[in-house]
Order: structure tokens, then C-alpha cells, then sequence
């Protein structure tokens, strides 16, 4: 069976809280997993989907980014650069147990635009990107101004500063997966991110879907399309 252990990382001035999952034998990838903007990497989605990758023989490795979860920090501040830089650090940490492995990053929802940014400095040889966002505009006022919660401005002055659709542009293997009736973020955002993106490129848009694929048959879709997107760039056990 699998093994699941604890791996802590530092990311500037903090330490955040991890689980990597083992696969039996040699891993045949290291899997990177962002979370969402509240999320953590509790999410049972996410932590099902790490089990199954290393059921398949991957290492995988989900975290909870500043403010999330178990880590330290404030979740108010949080912005894509910063989250940006905690998963290069993820990477760099990893990287010192395997420094061979070849990388796939996978983010949900805000993790997924997290992945691009990341994968613009450190290329993995694939990605997956669930329910992500990609033109946060339309998400503005409910991001900066929540009803019951700390406002998330850093983010909201943040975003600007980073061209996501020339990001996309020149990003190349990489698999969106989005519910047909994502209450957030519409499906027309994968579809136009679709188009920009470099081939090879897949897109998986799951019938009647949420935003969360909280039905647990779209979850299975959606893993099943990422490890067979994975194995088209990952040597075979």
C-alpha cells in the first residue's frame, strides 16, 4: 500500500504543512498538488486524488499554502505571487529527495492558476488544472469584498500584475478539467483558455458538473482523464 508522510517545507519566513504520498517501488513522477483559495489540503478531493496517484506509481505531494489548513500565516494576505513562490519552494524541497523525477503540477480552482504561474519558471512535464480561473475580474467584488470573512485585497492588487493569457499562450501540455455548471467560475473561462493554450493540450468539460465536483462520479472522470494525460508524458513503470 501506499505510505503517507509528513513533509514540512520552508517557504520564506514560514513552514508549511505537508503529506507526501508514497507509491510501492520506484515513483514514475513527482505530482505537486495547489489547492484552492480556502481550501487546504484536506480537501477530500485533493486527498483522494493524491491516493490515487500513488496507487499508479507517483509521488504526490499536497500542502497547505499560507493561512490554510494547519500552516501559519495570514490567509487576508495571500496573492498569486506569494503563492507562486510557496509552490516553487514545494518544488525546490522536493526536489532535495528526488532530484531526478520528472514534475507534474496539479491546482484546483485558484491552485490550478498558481500551477501556470509556477510552471512559467520551473517547467513541469505536464499539468492539470480543475475549475480554474484564469480572468478573475468577474470574481473581483466578491474576493474584495466577502461577507464573512477578511477581504482578500493583496490578492485583488495582485492580480493585475501578472498577464495570464500570455502565460497561457506559451504553456504547452497541459489538461483543463471544468464542470459544465461551475457556479464560480464559468466554463467559458476554460473554454477560452483552451483556445490560447500550446498543443499538446486537452480539455474535459464534465456534464451538469459543480465547482467543487462534489459528485463523486465527476471526481472519478476527472482522475481518470489526469492519469491517462499523465501517462502521455510520463515513462511507464
Amino acid at each position: 500500500m501506499p505510505e503517507v508522510q509528513e513533509f514540512n517545507f520552508s517557504a520564506g519566513d514560514l513552514t508549511l504543512a505537508g503529506r507526501l504520498h508514497r507509491p510501492q517501488g520506484r515513483p514514475r513522477c513527482l505530482a505537486i498538488i495547489s489547492h484552492g483559495l480556502e481550501s487546504s489540503m484536506a480537501s477530500s478531493k485533493l486527498t483522494r486524488l493524491a491516493e490515487v496517484l500513488a496507487k499508479a506509481g507517483h509521488m504526490a505531494y499536497r500542502f497547505d499554502h499560507s493561512g490554510c489548513g494547519i500552516s501559519p500565516g495570514e490567509l487576508s494576505a495571500t496573492s498569486l505571487t506569494a503563492r507562486r513562490g510557496e509552490f516553487l519552494a514545494a518544488v525546490a524541497a522536493l526536489r532535495g529527495l528526488e532530484p531526478s523525477l520528472p514534475l507534474v503540477y496539479m491546482g484546483s480552482s485558484f491552485g490550478g492558476s498558481t500551477a501556470l504561474l509556477a510552471g512559467d519558471i520551473e517547467p513541469p512535464v505536464c499539468s492539470l488544472h480543475w475549475s480554474t480561473p484564469w480572468d478573475f475580474e468577474p470574481l473581483f467584488n466578491t474576493i474584495a469584498n466577502p461577507p464573512e470573512r477578511p477581504p482578500f485585497r493583496e490578492l485583488v492588487r495582485d492580480v493585475p500584475r501578472h498577464d495570464l493569457e500570455a502565460l497561457l499562450a506559451r504553456t504547452q501540455r497541459a489538461l483543463l478539467v471544468h464542470g459544465e455548471r461551475d457556479e464560480v467560475v464559468p466554463a467559458s473561462q476554460a473554454e477560452r483558455a483552451f483556445d490560447l493554450l500550446c498543443e499538446p493540450k486537452e480539455m474535459l468539460i464534465l456534464p451538469g458538473a459543480d465547482h467543487r465536483l462534489s459528485d463523486l462520479n465527476d471526481q472519478q472522470q476527472a482522475m481518470e482523464a489526469s492519469l491517462a494525460w499523465i501517462d502521455r508524458f510520463v515513462a511507464p513503470a
